[in-house]
């Protein structure tokens, strides 16, 4: 299957199109659960004396981690340099949209810059490049957070040196999956995840046969802090700090 710079672009363009829709749905808005009253003080008597939170329920804005994975090509529509490479992926992103309360499937949205730093150890040669990754956050259930993953993004490599599949060293790679964040502190959780990509070169040199597989990845992520809110005095006297009457 021969892909071109437009088809993975078509992929990064339909993904972004639905990250808008869901953006911008309006249903309760961030943290809705744990939001401010409409009075001052509302939202914090609200949080006393409740059980518990789930460690995923509070967080900030940003989020960081990294996953290492095992990528082995597989035989969709062939397999003929057996390629198999071990990659370490650091993430930063941003929750661009996070509804506790949505009646959708998905209540948490994601958008993460993605590296790729990667050898491949048959059949030789390394990769390095960049991912727009966009995380789909699906309900919670206990400790544990399924979501699903689209994306796509360019990298250089040598793999064209031994592997028949691939030519020229500049190549796209577009991937989905799902996985588990498992959540075993507050904003911190491991993760456990598989992806189906495609590396190709995108029609910028012939023969473009690129090449299908599977990667298993794991590891860890850091949900940022959330802000912190302030007590009914503080809204009340904002100037307090002032030492102001």
């Amino acid at each position: 299957m021969k892909w071109s710079v437009f088809s993975h672009c078509r992929i990064a363009a339909f993904a972004g199109i639905l990250c808008w829709i869901l953006t911008f749905t309006p249903l309760d808005g961030l943290h809705a659960a744990s939001r401010v009253g409409s009075l001052p003080g509302e939202g914090i008597r609200a949080t006393s004396g409740t059980s518990r939170e789930p460690f995923w329920a509070k967080h900030g804005r940003l989020t960081f981690g990294f996953e290492f994975g095992y990528g082995i090509e597989n035989n969709i529509p062939r397999d003929i340099s057996h390629i198999q490479m071990m990659v370490v992926e650091p993430q930063v992103g941003i929750i661009a949209w996070d509804s506790p309360r949505s009646r959708l499937p998905v209540e948490r949205f994601e958008i993460s810059s993605e590296g790729i730093l990667g050898s491949a150890y048959h059949p030789g040669g390394y990769l390095v490049g960049n991912s727009l990754l966009f995380r789909f956050g699906l309900h919670p259930v206990g400790r544990l957070a399924p979501f699903i993953d689209a994306g796509s993004g360019p990298l250089y490599t040598t793999l064209n040196h031994g592997a028949k599949e691939i030519t020229g060293n500049i190549q796209f790679l577009s991937q989905g999956g799902a996985g588990i964040q498992y959540f075993f502190k507050p904003q911190q959780a491991l993760i456990f995840a598989y992806r189906y990509f495609h590396m190709s070169n995108g029609g910028l040199q012939e023969p473009n046969y690129g090449f299908n597989g599977s990667m298993v990845t794991v590891g860890f992520c850091w949900l940022g802090r959330p802000h912190q809110l302030l007590s009914a005095a503080a809204y009340r006297r904002p100037l307090r700090f002032l030492h102001l009457p």
